[in-house]
């Protein structure tokens, strides 16, 4: 029987291989559309799969430096949550505002682990030299091939003031797991960055024996 499921699986998973082989894409046709932005790119492209399928489809990009951007769940010494509060302008609230854990683009060659230790400097004052990175996934891929990574920042403290850019309107606020999953299930946390990296922090810190970290 066990032989018998485990050839059944087997081939469940060529049927899949095959599938997405079928589907990938072996021509690339790319034009930039002249757009007025000097932060996003529209690219028009026309692609033809394997399967010999022709599709067209838009994508955004950025115009320099890395697409990539990294997140950072950020526990200070006391065992709370580092949080920034910011206005979202897409976000189809009635206030547009969105509590999320830290995040920026990552710079050009530019280690992943120090980009989230800039970023997290960067908009809350707060510096961690034990970083870890914990996943990664595509957000968008409808439209744009970016990465976020997911890290985990512990035993942060507090050595300065926020570093922000002059359009960003940035506030952070310290939170602990309770308060976070209210600010989740009253939809102030909407961010799939922020829920994915709670459930990875959480599975991280049991599996370490490291639960005492977050109050």
């Amino acid at each position: 029987m066990v032989i018998m499921m485990m050839k059944m699986v087997d081939k469940k998973l060529d049927e899949i291989i095959q599938l997405i082989d079928s589907l990938s894409v072996v021509n690339r046709d790319e034009q930039g559309l002249d757009i007025d932005t000097s932060f996003l790119k529209v690219i028009i492209g026309n692609y033809q799969l394997k399967s010999g399928q022709k599709i067209r489809r838009e994508s955004v990009v950025k115009r320099y430096g890395c697409a990539d951007a990294v997140a950072i769940f950020a526990i200070d010494k006391s065992g709370d949550i580092l949080l920034v509060i910011q206005p979202r302008v897409l976000l189809p609230t009635k206030t547009s505002v969105d509590v999320e854990i830290p995040a920026g683009y990552i710079e050009n060659e530019e280690d992943i682990l120090e980009a989230a230790k800039r970023e997290l400097k960067e908009e809350t004052g707060y510096c961690s030299n034990n970083v870890v990175m914990l996943d990664k996934y595509y957000p968008s891929l409808g439209y744009s091939g970016e990465k976020m990574y997911i890290t985990l920042a512990l035993d942060c403290e507090k050595i300065g003031s926020q570093e922000l850019d002059s359009d960003e309107y940035i506030h952070f606020i310290k939170v602990s797991v309770k308060e976070f999953k209210y600010l989740v299930e009253n939809e102030y946390i909407v961010d799939a960055a922020s829920k994915f990296a709670y459930y990875k922090v959480m599975e991280y810190l049991t599996d370490n024996n490291m639960l005492d970290k977050v109050r």
